[in-house]
């Protein structure tokens, strides 16, 4: 009970002193375990028996040293807890005690205030004392002083009473008067003198303010009155304006449908033709710079031996070696020409094509043109006979000159230009030739020695062609040996 009956220090230092006994206890048992462990280790070697005895001793101290640890624990957090509590105590009557010194200090002063007013009391009390032995004085000297005293007061309560009805009189009248002031201001403006610089301002009421907006009223009505006025104005001039440019556009197209009847779809397809004839020479504008740029890269194609040539020869090389080499170079640049050949025979073609278009739609719209003119002219004769007559006979023209087709009239569009295409075609056309030939009863012999004939000519020319290059290739061998 001692440890519940002491004070608080002496029981931390309890607490400390058991805690400190548990450690050391529990410090003893873990060496004790550290023992017992070495000591089992030690003697793994001995019998079964022993082993297991000595693994039940060792299990049932660990059991033991763990209640004892589990017990030591909680012995631990009950002496935390309470050592917490008692620093929490601690705390507690160090602010009592600073409260108690202050308090102590406000006692203190309020105990010199109190003996300051005293001492103060006790001059008051004299002064008190003196003037009630002057003021007795006084009545003694003068004895009627009471009735006089009394007439006094009764006539000062009257005034007083007569001062509050003043007074009450005057305080609604000062509002009375306060009222109106405030409501001449408010109406009239007032005057606003600066303190410092004595500058006055005047402040306009609200008859200023009516007064103003009056004037602002007028002045923009006066200003609507003249914008409308002007905006009317200005209307009735944009419209005459419209009215004139309306009627003008007007007339022009009546005058313009006029001129086009009786038949006004040809000035649409006049248009029509015009345009096309248009997209056209776009076009072939086009192609026409293809075609050149095709010419540029087949001649820069063929210059391209001729400069390999040059390259030789300025290097040293013989000329029979040169032309020797010269058939290997035009081989190998046949892959090059012919994709320039073809995009400038495309291009040729198209050409061709838009030029062949192009005059048809020239032609067209020389003919829808024309029929508008002579519609016009047959239109003025006086004669109605005469005129149905020109009418019918202009239809009828025109119908069959529209049914003929301009490009008839450009040949070959489709033919190419360039001399290897055209030798291509020539050789074509002499094929499909005899293919004809052949078909026909009687002319199949003739067609067979022709092409007889034609192939002892390729012939001949291609032994020729053989015979020059193997004399140039035996040429270029044999400067090629002496050479070396």
């Amino acid at each position: 009970m001692s440890f519940l009956d002491g004070s608080k220090s002496k029981q931390i230092e309890y607490l400390e002193d058991e805690r400190r006994k548990l450690w050391e206890r529990v410090s003893g048992l873990e060496g004790y375990v550290g023992e017992l462990k070495k000591e089992i280790e030690r003697k793994t070697s001995d019998d079964e028996k022993e082993a297991k005895q000595h693994s039940k001793k060792a299990s049932e101290f660990r059991n033991k040293i763990e209640a004892k640890l589990e017990e030591a624990q909680i012995l631990l957090e009950q002496l935390n807890s309470e050592l917490e509590s008692a620093r929490t105590t601690k705390n507690q009557i160090n602010d009592y005690s600073v409260d108690a010194n202050e308090q102590k200090l406000a006692v203190d002063e309020v105990k010199s205030r109190l003996d300051d007013a005293e001492s103060e009391f006790d001059k008051k009390l004299e002064s008190l004392n003196s003037r009630i032995r002057n003021i007795d004085g006084v009545f003694e000297k003068y004895p009627e002083l009471d009735s006089k005293l009394s007439e006094i007061e009764d006539f000062i309560s009257t005034v007083e009473e007569n001062l509050d009805k003043s007074s009450v009189s005057l305080t609604a009248i000062n509002k009375r008067k306060k009222e109106v002031d405030d409501l001449y201001r408010e109406v009239f403006g007032y005057v606003q003198t600066d303190e410092s610089t004595g500058e006055e301002t005047k402040i306009d009421g609200l008859k200023g303010e009516l007064d103003a907006t009056y004037d602002d009223l007028k002045l923009k009505i006066e200003e609507s009155f003249e914008s409308v006025e002007n905006l009317n104005k200005n209307y009735k001039d944009s419209y005459k304006v419209f009215e004139e440019e309306f009627k003008k556009k007007y007339q022009k197209i009546n005058d313009d449908i006029a001129s086009l009847l009786p038949d006004a779809m040809t000035a649409g397809l006049s248009s029509a033709f015009s345009k096309k004839k248009d997209d056209e020479v776009e076009s072939s504008k086009v192609l026409q710079k293809r075609f050149s740029q095709g010419i540029y890269f087949m001649i820069g194609v063929s210059f391209i031996p001729v400069v390999i040539s040059i390259f030789f020869l300025v290097e040293g090389i013989t000329v029979q070696e040169v032309i020797t080499r010269l058939p290997r170079l035009v081989l190998a640049i046949v892959p090059m020409y012919i994709p320039v050949l073809w995009f400038t025979y495309s291009a040729n073609k198209k050409l061709n094509l838009s030029k062949r278009l192009i005059e048809e739609y020239s032609h067209k719209e020389v003919l829808s043109r024309t029929y508008e003119g002579l519609s016009t002219q047959i239109e003025s004769l006086n004669n109605p006979e005469e005129s149905e007559e020109l009418r019918f006979r202009l239809l009828s023209n025109f119908l069959q000159i529209s049914a003929e087709n301009p490009g008839k009239l450009i040949s070959n569009y489709e033919a190419s230009d360039h001399p290897v295409m055209e030798a291509l075609e020539q050789s074509y056309k002499f094929q499909m030739t005899i293919d004809k030939l052949s078909g026909i009863p009687g002319l199949g012999r003739v067609a067979a020695m022709l092409e007889k004939n034609a192939k002892k000519k390729v012939s001949a020319k291609k032994e020729v062609i053989d015979k020059a290059l193997e004399s140039a290739i035996n040429n270029g061998q044999e400067v090629g040996e002496d050479e070396e």
